[in-house]
């Protein structure tokens, strides 16, 4: 992993440059992992800047992660919309249940 350096003071404060996750990666990442990324950035950008350290590189994987974040809660907003506007497209627990109806005079 890089580290930044520090030049107003020793080696000692470098720090690690944030891991960058390509945005295939964050698609399937769970929601309370993204979350956690989230939260882990903030704390690390805020580390860095104590340090005098450029933010650029925390700036830009929190702009990933909140990216991520917003389409997540569109996608929920947009389904939730849908689905009241169509009671019938609710989802049961199986996507290819439909109801068999059963004529027991066609069974002779």
């Amino acid at each position: 992993m890089k580290k930044q350096k520090n030049y107003n003071n020793n080696n000692r404060n470098d720090i690690d440059l944030p891991a960058v996750v390509d945005m295939d990666t964050l698609s399937y990442t769970l929601d309370d992992d993204l979350d956690r990324r989230h939260s882990i950035l903030h704390v690390e950008k805020d580390k860095a800047a104590r340090l005098g350290c450029d933010l650029r590189p925390w700036e830009t994987e929190i702009c990933y992660v909140q990216r991520e974040l917003k389409i997540r809660s569109d996608r929920r907003v947009a389904h939730e919309k849908y689905v009241r506007s169509n009671p019938d497209a609710a989802f049961h627990g199986n996507a290819f249940h439909d109801e068999v109806v059963v004529d027991n005079n066609d069974a002779n």
